[in-house]
């Protein structure tokens, strides 16, 4: 790779900025952590290309202002060699200022993308180590909803932002084949209940199962003495071994199967699916418990409120002394496991401190020719080529809050302080259509499962190709919308923090003049045909002299940012600041097009310079919509 960019001069900065308070004999008052933080891409170009406020952190504790303080770290930071920092000034009232060299970092910027291509902005973080990311999980009775889709297209970027950090990722989807969903579903096709909700032609399986699902679910409302049949199938599917379990199993994976079609469809792949009943018959939460009866935080309660259960003594962390009643019932008093006890048990074997084995076979060849894997009781090999993770995300609703924390402490309170630390909750919030919620169990959620989402989105789209594309063939229209339709949905899902419930507006998510998904893969195939029309490669040796406008150097600089950007969404789980960065990148774009000739410069050598970063542009656009699990069409 080129050395410095701005990741390496920001660092460099970093540094300095540290060893000059300490200098100064302001020592262990702020940390390089702390200043990082500090340092940020001022909103005026004019007041630099970085911005420390470090002084005013440091002279609140030595009550001093900030502007004389600033001024003395910058006096002694102007004799040092900062790679890239051209001048730096002090700004009222304490900012620390940082100029580049413009020309320098021009030159640098498009060598290093030329040199890398598809490769910029891929670094070493995890520097091999494992990271085990489960999202998905959807309970095998109906469709993906569209927050359902949300879950798997959040775990599928920041599995993608690892695995482009040097992580190996294994990305796992849960299914709970032996919840009560499932026993409700099994019910009702043993007393026929799905003839009564008839299967139209070209419906999809999980719509169907989805539908009968719900006419089980209402019955049972109207009847609550029919809940012991449900009662009855339950107890068959936990213990196994019988034509009920089996039944239950083909059920679950022809609706999985159904399922996958529509995760296909959003190009999200798998490394594994982990079945619930899998697990059960493991023995791996035999061997947990065993575990956790030897731990002096779990107990069995001989008398209080909690008599005869067996309890996580949550109350003896730190972070649960604020709680009303912090302890945790694992196994009920009727000797049933509680929901959290096989969370556990899952948790220690991603984590790799289980002895039980799973067995595994190979599912089916995915859409990038990647081998998909299940856990199977039957035909199957024993592997240790899954779980053992370093790091464990798991990407569930943020209504589980609780539970993952209790995840968590059980971990801790075993003695895996390391796991538990690296026992990530990425929580989200719900996904909105027309101000509506939805429910699998009321079956409302038709018309807002994801497949009827991404079907609306590319009938809109659809119509937008053919006003842009009227002589293309039918099928090159429908690949088009297809391609465009799964950008603005996929883009739309990451573009917002996880703590905001999102509005999925069709309008708005089409648009293709925006902050949309369309806008963005526009700009891509802007950059392809500039490129293509010129009828020749850019050199990447140019002369930097030749980019001197605001547009150009704002662009360039933007372009540099790429890899830092990436290691902030990757390190701090948050893949919309790489959705924000990718449309603002296409929006300094449409700017410095607008108003720098390309193909018809004034000169050459200025042709050349601005055809070179029309090129890093569009590299860099395909390499961050490739993260983003978004394709950039042939035209549009």
């Amino acid at each position: 790779m080129v050395d410095f960019m701005l990741t390496e001069t920001r660092e460099k900065i970093i540094e300095a900025i540290y060893s000059t308070l300490g200098s100064l004999g302001i020592e262990n008052v702020v940390s390089t952590e702390e200043i990082g933080l500090s340092l940020e891409q001022p909103p005026d170009p004019k007041l630099g290309n970085l911005s420390s406020s470090i002084a005013f952190r440091v002279s609140k504790s030595l009550k001093r202002k900030p502007i004389e303080l600033a001024q003395q770290v910058a006096e002694q930071l102007k004799a040092q060699e900062l790679p890239l920092v051209e001048r730096i000034e002090v700004a009222h009232p304490g900012y620390i200022n940082f100029y580049f060299d413009d020309l320098k970092l021009a030159e640098m910027t498009i060598k290093k993308v030329f040199t890398e291509g598809q490769t910029y902005g891929q670094m070493n973080l995890g520097k091999g180590d494992k990271v085990l990311v489960e999202h998905t999980a959807v309970n095998p009775t109906k469709p993906l909803h569209i927050g359902h889709l949300r879950n798997a297209v959040l775990g599928d970027v920041v599995a993608n932002l690892h695995k482009n950090s040097g992580w190996k990722v294994e990305v796992e989807n849960f299914i709970d084949d032996l919840g009560r969903q499932v026993g409700v579903l099994v019910w009702a096709f043993l007393n026929n209940i799905h003839l009564e909700v008839p299967r139209e032609k070209d419906t999809k399986l999980d719509f169907w199962y989805g539908l009968i699902y719900a006419r089980a679910a209402q019955l049972l409302k109207e009847k609550p003495e029919l809940e012991k049949g449900v009662d009855e199938v339950m107890r068959d599917m936990e213990k196994g071994g019988n034509e009920i379990a089996d039944f239950s199993r083909h059920l679950s994976e022809m609706c999985v199967e159904s399922n996958l079609e529509t995760t296909t469809r959003a190009n999200i792949p798998y490394n594994l699916l982990v079945w619930e009943s899998d697990i059960a018959r493991s023995k791996i939460w035999a061997e947990t418990l065993k575990k956790l009866e030897k731990s002096e935080n779990f107990v069995w309660e001989t008398e209080g409120e909690y008599k005869g259960c067996f309890v996580a003594k949550f109350s003896r962390l730190e972070e649960f002394q604020d709680k009303t009643n912090p302890d945790k019932v694992i196994i009920r008093s009727n000797q049933v496991p509680t929901y959290i006890a096989h969370d556990i048990a899952y948790q220690l074997w991603k984590f790799g401190k289980l002895r039980t084995k799973m067995k595994y076979r190979p599912w089916n060849t995915q859409f990038n020719q990647q081998i998909l894997w299940t856990t199977s009781p039957t035909l199957s090999n024993a592997s240790d080529e899954f779980a053992n993770a370093k790091k464990v995300i798991n990407v569930i609703g943020y209504e589980q809050e609780y539970l993952q924390q209790g995840l968590k402490a059980s971990i801790k309170l075993l003695g895996y302080e390391e796991e538990a630390k690296n026992s990530i909750h990425l929580s989200y919030k719900h996904v909105k259509l027309a101000e509506e919620r939805f429910s699998g169990r009321e079956g409302n959620w038709v018309g807002y499962h994801a497949d009827a989402v991404i079907n609306q989105t590319s009938i809109r789209a659809y119509t937008q190709v053919s006003e842009n594309q009227p002589d293309i063939s039918e099928l090159e229209k429908r690949e088009l919308a297809e391609t465009i339709a799964i950008g603005a949905v996929r883009f739309w899902l990451i573009k917002f923090s996880t703590e905001q419930t999102i509005v999925f507006d069709f309008d708005k998510v089409t648009n293709f003049d925006g902050e949309t998904g369309p806008y963005i893969q526009y700009a891509g195939v802007r950059a392809r045909s500039i490129l293509e029309k010129a009828g020749i490669t850019p050199k990447p040796k140019i002369k930097p002299e030749k980019l001197t406008d605001e547009r150009e150097k704002t662009l360039i600089q933007h372009i540099a940012q790429f890899p830092e950007i990436i290691k902030a969404a990757t390190e701090q789980l948050k893949p919309h600041l790489l959705a924000e960065y990718t449309y603002q990148l296409a929006l300094k774009f449409s700017k410095f097009y607008e108003s720098q000739p390309v193909l018809t410069a004034e000169d050459e050598e200025t042709k050349n310079a601005r055809l070179a970063l029309v090129y890093i542009t569009k590299q860099t656009i395909e390499n961050a919509l490739n993260l983003l699990g978004i394709q950039v069409p042939a035209k549009m």
